[in-house]
């Protein structure tokens, strides 16, 4: 019998279930649940669904925005990026 706990946002898993299920984990993990993989009982992982990345900036609004700023556009790259953070 297996002793893996399911619920509808997240599931657990010991280590040994995590071996033998990799794949079914990763596949709760990819419809947006969470697994968390356990130790003798004691949450050590978690497995989430990655973030999807954005996309490469609008070099054109960059460009824009060093000419209205008169800045470099070192600056102003660097200015979008942490904008993003």
């Amino acid at each position: 019998m297996c002793y893996m706990c399911h619920t509808d946002a997240m599931r657990t898993a010991g280590i040994r279930e995590a071996r033998q299920n990799l794949t079914s984990l990763l596949d709760d993990v990819r419809k947006g649940r969470q697994v968390i993989i356990s130790d003798r009982g004691r949450p050590v992982a978690m497995l989430v669904p990655v973030r999807p990345r954005e996309g490469f900036p609008d070099l054109k609004a960059v460009r824009r925005r060093v000419r209205a700023a008169r800045a470099k556009l070192s600056e102003a790259i660097v200015e979008d990026r942490d904008d993003r953070l």
